[in-house]
């Protein structure tokens, strides 16, 4: 993210309307009375601003190359935003298991944003390398009366077969990864409810709070699942 955001601050053309900009105060600075110091000062500092600022939103828009996966971690974030402010309604409740969730909840945010950008990396990879050859139909082995020839289809064949296993197998991280996200999202949604009954329990008799911190203790276990199934995501050798 950092890198993307330098790269943006370094593009050619927002750069050389800065220089400009610098120019013009420069020049606006050298006529007598035209204009004070101070406000030539705060004019450049806020070209610089505007400058930074645009660039970091640029490069926000960057981080991912296909919009599933962006879609993806905006849902996730949303989830995040709205459990904190659930959160923040439930803290006069003073319940002590609310002092691990919430940790828990944003490591693990953190690690599946880290997952959704890896996968990404690698969809876009492997669909620039091999989407050419994966939208073709199978190729056709032949039969041969030359023993020899069937002996070396049947290698082609075995071929074809290890070559498809490994691009299941690297393609698969990707979709446990886009499932992990749903869990994630799912999870929150189903925690975000049970805290707004339990905080208007007074209208709501039929929920007690011995139902509610099972329902904590399932969605810490569904979290944890989640944070064990990330620390297994092996993508590296890809």
């Amino acid at each position: 993210d950092r890198k993307l955001w330098f790269q943006a601050l370094l593009e050619p053309g927002p750069v050389i309307v800065l220089m400009l900009m610098g120019l013009f105060l420069w020049g606006l600075g050298h006529l007598r009375g035209a204009f004070p110091w101070y406000t030539i000062t705060f004019g450049g500092l806020a070209a610089i601003g505007v400058h930074v600022w645009s660039s970091y939103q640029r490069s926000v828009r960057r981080r991912f190359r296909h919009k599933r996966f962006e879609s993806l971690w905006n849902s996730c974030a949303e989830r995040l935003s709205r459990f904190d402010e659930a959160l923040t309604q439930m803290r006069k409740r003073q319940i002590a298991s609310f002092e691990e969730l919430p940790k828990n909840v944003h490591v693990i945010s953190d690690s599946l944003y880290v997952a959704l950008r890896r996968a990404d990396t690698v969809f876009t990879e492997i669909t620039k390398s091999e989407g050419w050859l994966i939208s073709q139909p199978p190729p056709m082995i032949p039969s041969s009366a030359d023993p020899q020839a069937q002996e070396l289809y049947r290698m082609a064949d075995r071929n074809i077969a290890e070559y498809r296993q490994h691009y299941s197998s690297v393609l698969g991280g990707v979709q446990r990864t886009e499932a992990q996200a749903a869990v994630f999202t799912t999870t929150l949604d189903s925690l975000r409810m049970k805290m707004l009954g339990y905080r208007l329990v007074g209208n709501n008799p039929d929920l007690s709070s011995r139902d509610f911190m099972e329902s904590m203790a399932e969605a810490k276990i569904q979290l944890m699942a989640i944070d064990k199934a990330l620390e297994e995501l092996e993508l590296a050798p890809y």
